[in-house]
């Protein structure tokens, strides 16, 4: 019997689009919604994490297919580092303990997109921060906010992916662990008869423009957001807020779609930080060579750090 599939992520890698148009559509598998996925796995605190209880709200027993699960907070929350790194891991174990025979698969981008794209997000999101103090993690704070383990920011190491993908063939054998660039959705065909070879998938969507999804708004209107942003409390923990104005979020979402309609605001992409990109280069070289050489992925070719 074709096995399950574990789709952890990482964000900013179409995620949204394997979880709404992808897996959704699948003939031979049955596609568990998220927010099944977030009870049974991520919900629980630390110790009151039970395997039984989460197959129960999987509900995993009598099924006729195997099932898909796409979640990208089981690999940890961008904004906030996983909460210091230790999401990954954990979410790592409890899917073990669930799904032992599991295929987990992995999408993984050039850091300095994915950072691009975190950031982005973040104003977005409702994020108020320049890229020095976002970036800056604990530097920019005081007290207890410069502890990571006492209250979470963004961090580099999230997105160093080596060693996440390592934990996850120790747990469930290199075998069964398959990792995918983002870069490939270009080639939208070859890369989903990449994944019906390796994990027996049989995808049943219309094929469209992968490139068309998830677009950015520009450089101009990513500082408007973060003005109007200044008056809602929501939707990120980390910012700034003037007032918390009654409808300031759906203020700040009608601005964001009103920018969005205006082409010359979005013409410039979103550069990151000379800094920024400078960490990315030192950080992320060694793992992303251990990466393509045990892997035999093309990440030179891709434009990652190494």
């Amino acid at each position: 019997m074709t096995a399950p599939i574990v789709h952890i992520g990482y964000h900013k890698t179409a995620t949204t689009w394997f979880q709404e148009t992808v897996f959704p559509a699948a003939r031979s598998h049955e596609f568990i919604p998220r927010k099944q996925v977030q009870d049974a796995l991520l919900a629980p605190p630390g110790l009151h994490f039970d395997a039984a209880t989460a197959r129960e709200k999987l509900a995993l027993d009598g099924r006729t297919r195997p099932v898909v699960l796409s979640e990208e907070n089981l690999s940890g929350y961008l904004h906030n580092g996983g909460l210091h790194g230790l999401i990954g891991p954990e979410m790592a174990r409890r899917i073990h303990a669930v799904l032992p025979d599991a295929r987990i698969v992995i999408f993984i981008r050039s850091q300095p997109e994915i950072l691009r794209a975190t950031y982005a997000q973040y104003v977005s999101g409702g994020g108020t921060w320049s890229q020095k103090r976002y970036f800056g993690g604990m530097q920019h704070r005081r007290g207890a906010l410069t502890r990571p383990w006492k209250a979470p920011a963004f961090e580099y190491e999230h997105f160093d992916f080596e060693p996440l993908v390592a934990f996850y063939e120790g747990l469930f054998g290199r075998e069964k662990v398959f990792l995918y660039p983002y870069e490939w959705i270009r080639d939208e065909a070859a890369l989903l008869s990449r994944m019906t070879d390796d994990l027996g998938i049989e995808f049943g969507h219309e094929s469209a423009a992968a490139k068309a999804r998830n677009v950015s708004l520009g450089t101009a209107s990513l500082a408007v957001v973060r003005g109007a942003n200044l008056f809602t409390r929501q939707s990120v923990v980390n910012k700034d807020c003037i007032v918390d104005l009654p409808g300031g979020q759906v203020l700040r979402h009608g601005v964001k779609r009103a920018l969005g309609a205006i082409r010359p605001l979005n013409a410039h992409r979103l550069q990151l930080r000379a800094d920024v990109l400078a960490k990315a280069e030192d950080l992320y070289a060694p793992g992303n060579r251990r990466l393509m050489a045990s892997r035999g992925l093309p990440l030179d070719e891709l434009g990652y750090p190494l």
